[in-house]
């Protein structure tokens, strides 16, 4: 997002709060930040999640535009955030089901913004190494139950590695716990079939990043259905999706042994990502919202 950033504006200045937390941890590092944000004196101070302290939030919210770009899927539930977003001046959330919600809870302005894929690190990387290859994989953490009963259902009958995560805690193949952009795109490259599972199937537009990562990768992904997908993607054109554990261990079956329609698919979802949902396209929808407000004011 910060490269984006820099691509679009003429200066962005990046300041990275745990780093500061570090290098300033025997004197006030909250006073260092305060004063890198006043000596960049911005037309904006874009957030991501809530990686800014609070007191720090409540000194330049009367000074400078600011928005928090969240892309968790709890925000109601996630008190910090709200707290945060009663002030600034947006809040940009990746999902729809929230919007109201937050609305509710007083943050007067959230936005639907979905994540997006960087054209210089996701994108197609061939590799004949072994190591990535499988015929299904999946990169996360085993975080849920239902995530966990899926994966263990398909390595019953498939070649399946999991990355990112303990997996080999539910006697699951791992070879990686922590996967970078280059190791992801080797995966998408090396694996007929990338798995998405994601945390929450009920909100409207909601799904991980791992969607447009894995699209931006050039990979073949078959993730779990949210409610409006369909608006997004087209299902058997950008990927295809599931909606019970059965119909993704049919589509497994059908796609492994559907090479050219499965090769068909990734291509038009690398396609379709690096077409319209790069980091640039998200800054420049963020930056759009604003500015489209501050000219109706």
């Amino acid at each position: 997002m910060m490269e984006a950033l820099g691509r679009q504006v003429k200066k962005a200045v990046f300041i990275n709060v745990p780093r500061i937390k570090k290098l300033y941890f025997w004197t006030n590092y909250e006073k260092v930040i305060h004063k890198k944000i006043v000596d960049a004196n911005p037309d904006l101070v874009l957030i991501y999640s809530k990686d800014i302290p609070y007191d720090v939030l409540k000194k330049v919210v009367p000074f400078y535009k600011t928005a928090i770009f969240y892309p968790d899927p709890i925000a109601p539930r996630d008190k910090k955030l709200i707290e945060f977003g009663k002030l600034v001046d947006y809040v940009f959330i990746t999902n729809k089901s929230h919007l109201k919600s937050l609305q509710i809870n007083g943050v007067k302005n959230s936005i639907f913004c979905m994540q997006g894929c960087d054209p210089n690190e996701h994108r197609i990387m061939p590799t004949k190494a072994k190591k990535w290859a499988a015929d299904v994989a999946f990169i996360g953490k085993p975080v849920m139950q239902d995530r966990i009963d899926l994966l263990k259902l398909i390595d019953r009958d498939y070649s399946l590695k999991a990355w990112g995560g303990d997996w080999q805690a539910y006697g699951l193949t791992c070879l990686k716990k922590r996967i970078y952009p280059k190791e992801f795109a080797k995966i998408c490259y090396a694996t007929p079939i990338m798995i998405g599972s994601d945390l929450d199937h009920d909100l409207e537009c909601y799904f991980s990043n791992r969607t447009w990562i894995t699209l931006g990768c050039g990979g073949f992904l078959l993730t779990s259905y949210s409610p409006g997908l369909e608006t997004i993607f087209t299902k058997g054109v950008h990927l295809e999706w599931y909606r019970t554990h059965q119909e993704c261990l049919d589509l497994i079956e059908y796609y492994l042994h559907h090479e050219a329609e499965r090769k068909r698919i990734a291509t038009a979802g690398y396609k379709f990502a690096h077409a319209y949902r790069t980091y640039d396209v998200v800054i420049n929808e963020i930056i759009s919202r604003i500015e489209s407000d501050d000219i109706n004011l």
